[in-house]
C-alpha cells in the first residue's frame, strides 16, 4: 500500500467527522444517534448501579444502547420486543437450571431452545438475544438465584425506559431533509442525462457516450430504492415525534411521494430512449437514426423534459413557470409526433412514445 492510500486511509475517519460537524446530512444523524446511546448507556448503568444498587447490572446499559433506534416509533417498537425476549430469556434460563443437572448440557439446549424461540417475528431483531441473554445467565451462575433474575428483569426495563427517553428527547431524529435530498439527488440525474443526450443530438454522436447513457439509465434502479427508502423513514419519524415544528416546512409526505413515483416510473420510458439512441449511433439508414432536423427537434423536447423534471421535483421555479414549461413540452412532443408520419425513421419512433410515457409519468400528480 502506497504513502498516498496510506495517507487517505488515516484521513478518512476524521474527514467523516468533518462532514459530520460541518453539514446536515447522514454522517452529523449517524454522530447524533451514536452520542445518544452513549449518553443513554451511561445514564442506565448510574441509575441501575446507584439508585437501585442493582449488583452488576449489565443488562441496563446493554439494553438502552439497542433502544436508541433509527425513529422514535421503533424505539417503542424496539422496547417491547426486547422486554419481552429478555423475559423469555429469563424463564428459559431458569427452567433448563431445574430440569438439566449438568451445566454445559444446559447451556447446549438454552442456546438451542433460545435461538429457535427468537425466530418469532413478534420478537423482531431481538430474538436472536433470547438464547445469548440465557446463555450469559448460565454461565455466570445468576440463573441460581432467583433474586437475580428479577434483578435482570428490573435492569431491562429501566434500560428499555432510559434509552426510549433519550431517544424521544434528545434531538429526536427526523429525516426531512434527507429525503428531500434524496428526491432531488434523483431528478438531478434524470435531468442531467436528458440534457447531455440533447447536447449530443445536436451535434455527433458517439458510440462510448451512448452505452454510459444507457449504463446510468439501468442503474437508476439505485437512487429510486435510496430515495424511497428516505422518504418512509422520514414518514416514520414523524411518527410520537415532539419536533412537530421540523415538518412545518417541509414538503408534505404525500406530494413528496408521488413525486418519486413520477420519477421512479419515468426512468424506465428514459431508459428507453437511451437504449435508442445507443442502437441507432452510427446507424446511416434512414429507416434507423432520425435525420438532423428531427434531431434537433428531439434535443429541444428532451431539454423542456429536463426542466419539467427540476421544476417539479427540485422545487425551482414556481406553478406557473412548471405550467407554461409544461405546456411548451407538449407542443415540442406534438411536433415531434408530426415530424414521425412525414419520416420513415424507426429510431425515432422508438424514441416518441417512451419520451410521451415518461412525461405522463412526470406530471402525473
Amino acid at each position: 500500500m502506497t504513502d498516498h492510500v496510506w495517507s487517505r486511509f488515516a484521513l478518512a475517519p476524521l474527514k467523516w467527522l468533518n462532514r459530520a460537524v460541518r453539514g446536515a446530512g447522514p454522517e452529523r444523524a449517524a454522530l447524533a444517534q451514536a452520542v445518544k446511546a452513549a449518553l443513554a448507556a451511561v445514564l442506565a448503568w448510574l441509575a441501575a448501579a446507584e439508585l437501585f444498587e442493582l449488583p452488576q447490572p449489565f443488562l441496563a446499559p446493554w439494553a438502552a444502547v439497542f433502544i436508541v433506534e433509527a425513529t422514535v416509533y421503533r424505539s417503542l417498537r424496539s422496547a417491547g420486543q426486547q422486554v419481552a425476549a429478555v423475559g423469555v430469556a429469563v424463564s428459559l434460563a431458569a427452567v433448563v437450571d431445574a430440569v438439566v443437572p449438568w451445566q454445559v448440557l444446559g447451556m447446549a439446549i438454552a442456546v438451542l431452545t433460545g435461538l429457535l424461540i427468537g425466530q418469532g417475528r413478534w420478537f423482531g431483531d431481538s430474538g436472536p438475544w433470547i438464547g445469548i441473554t440465557a446463555l450469559l445467565l448460565i454461565t455466570w451462575g445468576t440463573v441460581t438465584q432467583s433474586a437475580l433474575l428479577v434483578d435482570r428483569l428490573i435492569e431491562t426495563v429501566l434500560g428499555v425506559s432510559i434509552g426510549l427517553a433519550v431517544n424521544a428527547l434528545v434531538f429526536p431524529p427526523v429525516y426531512g431533509a434527507r429525503a428531500q435530498q434524496a428526491t432531488r439527488r434523483l431528478a438531478s440525474d434524470m435531468a442531467e442525462l436528458l440534457e447531455e443526450m440533447a447536447e449530443a443530438l445536436r451535434g455527433d454522436l458517439s458510440s462510448d457516450e451512448a452505452d454510459n447513457w444507457a449504463s446510468r439509465a439501468s442503474s437508476a434502479l439505485v437512487l429510486v430504492r435510496q430515495a424511497e427508502h428516505s422518504i418512509e423513514l422520514n414518514r416514520e419519524s414523524r411518527r410520537l415525534n415532539l419536533r412537530q415544528s421540523v415538518f412545518v416546512f417541509r414538503t408534505p409526505y404525500d406530494e413528496r411521494r408521488a413525486i418519486l413515483c413520477g420519477l421512479r416510473d419515468a426512468w424506465p420510458h428514459i431508459a428507453e430512449i437511451a437504449q435508442t439512441l445507443r442502437t441507432t449511433t452510427g446507424r446511416v439508414d434512414p429507416f434507423d437514426a432520425p435525420d438532423r432536423p428531427s434531431r434537433e427537434a428531439f434535443a429541444t423536447l428532451l431539454d423542456r423534459m429536463a426542466s419539467v423534471v427540476r421544476l417539479r421535483a427540485e422545487g425551482q421555479g414556481s406553478r406557473a413557470e412548471f405550467e407554461s414549461v409544461l405546456a411548451e413540452t407538449r407542443e415540442a412532443l406534438d411536433d415531434i409526433s408530426d415530424r414521425l408520419r412525414d419520416t420513415y425513421s424507426f429510431g425515432l419512433a422508438g424514441m416518441v412514445l417512451p419520451a410521451r410515457h415518461a412525461l405522463r409519468e412526470l406530471t402525473a400528480a
